[in-house]
């Protein structure tokens, strides 16, 4: 490879490290599982558009090439980009306005890279949707490990990486991912049934990784199971906090419960549900969350006094990093893009507000004072930025329950249902 562009890949990886940190809260679960030297694809669910495949190889110490979608590749512009910063493209019947779908020469470059000891992402899905379910996987990652291998006479040691996503928000600045890597799949395992039939034998590698992939993230089955797990999420990680990997485990076993409940007993599961939705109905019309009912701020005279106390650094934090925050999401907001892409636009935009600002805001304060004021100034930005952030979190608690406590009669009522809908999962 280039050392210009290896150089440049390094560097844009610590900056894409730097950015999902900042951006997420992150849980690793194998983490170790990424830290491999060997040919493979890395292939991850898809709910979060461009930023998937950064969570789910950003750790990994190769030097990672990308399986891109054609359209990409269709301005001049965008193919010398595409083509020089480590993607592939592969063409989806949308991206050929009608013709057959031509990935040969896609497929050879994949042969190629993976034949000399390349690691290549792919999210398998194909299409990127906010939700927490698996879609239906193409076998064309299948396809593409078999050819690979097959090229090499199965000799050349090619894995399959799986990684499970699991947003809380993806859109959401603060919000809680947690990353599964799973155990590899070996393509050399498939030898004998790509021998005997290529076309069945990718089939059942794609089953297989779809298998693989469900075991890696929360996979709800439709919306409504959906709304009602990520509710009782709520409910439990309120009630009985947990490290998140213990918290990820226990929420597919509540889905796996809930599953038995709706089959074995519809009647009272329909009437459970119905509990949990006027439960949080109610919450809404209060304009108070579940956190209120069941971690109220104590000593509550305290933490006015810290709301109070804290507010000169609030004012410093959101005042000084306001312009900065405010641009990625009023551009977000004006291109009316797919959510999905929320969290991307704003990163990417962030790239330039915040050094931007924050330079000419310390060239300002250097003109005015001196270089040392002025790089402490520098200094205090960021850590400003996020006291801030955390302060009017915090005040947003304080203030969901004093206005709950103004509904004495309906918070104790809700107490009672709050009590029985955890004696059901718990």
């Amino acid at each position: 490879m280039n050392p210009i562009l290896y150089l440049l890949y390094r560097f844009l990886r610590l900056v894409v490290r730097i950015c999902l940190n900042l951006y997420y809260r992150r849980t690793f679960i194998n983490r170790g599982g990424l830290h491999f030297r060997r040919p493979a694809i890395v292939v991850s669910n898809h709910p979060n558009t461009l930023l998937d495949p950064l969570n789910a190889v950003e750790q990994s110490p190769m030097t990672v090439h990308f399986l891109a979608n054609a359209s990409l590749f269709s301005t001049r512009l965008g193919n010398w980009f595409f083509n020089t910063f480590f993607c592939i493209p592969i063409e989806r019947p949308e991206d050929t306005n009608g013709r057959p779908l031509n990935n040969r020469e896609a497929f050879a470059r994949c042969d190629e890279f993976l034949g000399k000891g390349g690691c290549l992402y792919i999210a398998p899905e194909g299409y990127s949707f906010i939700e927490r379910r698996l879609r239906l996987l193409k076998t064309g990652t299948a396809r593409i490990a078999l050819s690979a291998e097959n090229q090499q006479g199965f000799g050349l040691g090619l894995s399959i990486v799986p990684v499970g996503l699991s947003y809380e928000a993806p859109h959401r600045f603060g919000s809680r991912v947690t990353l599964k890597v799973g155990e590899p799949i070996w393509i050399r395992d498939y030898q004998d049934a790509y021998q005997a039939d290529p076309v069945k034998a990718s089939r059942t590698l794609t089953a297989d990784l779809t298998e693989r992939l469900r075991e890696l993230i929360i996979d709800t089955r439709d919306e409504e199971e959906d709304v009602l797990a990520a509710r009782l999420e709520t409910m439990l990680r309120n009630e009985q906090p947990v490290a998140e990997p213990l918290h990820f485990s226990r929420t597919r076993n509540l889905i796996g419960k809930l599953r038995e409940w709706a089959d074995e007993a519809p009647a009272a599961y329909q009437a459970f549900t119905g509990k949990v939705a006027a439960y949080f109905e109610k919450l809404r019309e209060l304009r108070t969350d579940d956190a209120a009912l069941a971690r109220p701020p104590r000593p509550l005279a305290l933490h006015l006094v810290g709301l109070i106390l804290f507010f000169p650094f609030y004012l410093y934090g959101m005042t000084n990093n306001f312009p900065a925050a405010f641009l990625p999401q009023w551009l977000n907001r004006k291109l009316k893009l797919y959510i999905g892409y929320d969290s991307t636009v704003k990163i990417l935009v962030g790239l330039i507000t915040f050094p931007l600002f924050y330079l000419l805001q310390a060239r300002l304060v250097y003109l005015l004072y001196d270089g040392y004021t002025a790089l402490l100034y520098l200094a205090s930005l960021l850590p400003a930025g996020l006291l801030a952030w955390r302060y009017h979190r915090h005040q947003g608690r304080v203030l969901n329950y004093l206005r709950l406590r103004r509904h004495k009669t309906q918070a104790a009522q809700l107490r009672e249902l709050r009590a029985e809908i955890l004696e059901k999962i718990t």
